[in-house]
């Protein structure tokens, strides 16, 4: 299939790239589907690292991905702290607010304009953010609007930056941005 229909199939795309052995970050960890795709992505040689400000999030991640993985670490903080992780290959953010949990709990545009930032700056030369965005929510305008302005004035010569839209779609779909530093 070359055309996709879900965002999904735009992560698992990307995720099919040689990831073994490198260092990704789910920002947003929500139910832990992304952490999980991360993990089999970067393999047991690779780390990955999660971001979440909900106890529910960390708690669903974890009994997600069980006992098969031992390599990964999560934090119950914002993903505005993505710089303790020091560099990374791969980033995703899902935003908007967690399936099956509170509508009122949801990203920001201010947090995740922060957290990007940060995210281009430790992201490692030839490395992908992904940000799939959402919306549907009280906050999800003026961050979809944050988000695509940041990445728009990204500088040309150290990012390449696709945005791809489901545009014949009803109900909001999401729009997904690909983010990679040039080697």
């Amino acid at each position: 299939m070359i055309v996709k229909e879900k965002y999904y199939q735009i992560i698992d795309e990307i995720l099919s790239n040689d990831f073994e052995g490198k260092i990704a970050i789910d920002a947003t960890l929500g139910n832990g589907n992304d952490t999980l795709k991360l993990l089999k992505a970067v393999g047991k040689t690779g780390f990955v690292y999660g971001f979440d400000i909900q106890e529910l999030a960390i708690k669903n991640t974890k009994n997600l991905i069980g006992e098969k993985f031992q390599n990964y670490r999560l934090f119950s903080e914002s993903h505005e702290n993505i710089n303790k992780i020091k560099s990374a290959d791969l980033i995703i953010y899902n935003l908007g607010y967690m399936p099956g949990s509170s509508k009122e709990i949801t990203t920001l545009a201010s947090s995740t304009e922060v957290s990007l930032k940060k995210a281009t700056e430790i992201l490692n030369e030839g490395g992908v953010i992904i940000v799939v965005s959402y919306l549907g929510h009280e906050n999800s305008l003026k961050e979809r609007e944050t988000v695509d302005s940041f990445i728009r004035n990204l500088n040309q010569k150290e990012f390449k930056v696709e945005k791809r839209e489901f545009i014949n779609q009803v109900n909001n779909p999401p729009i997904v941005y690909l983010i990679e530093k040039k080697v």
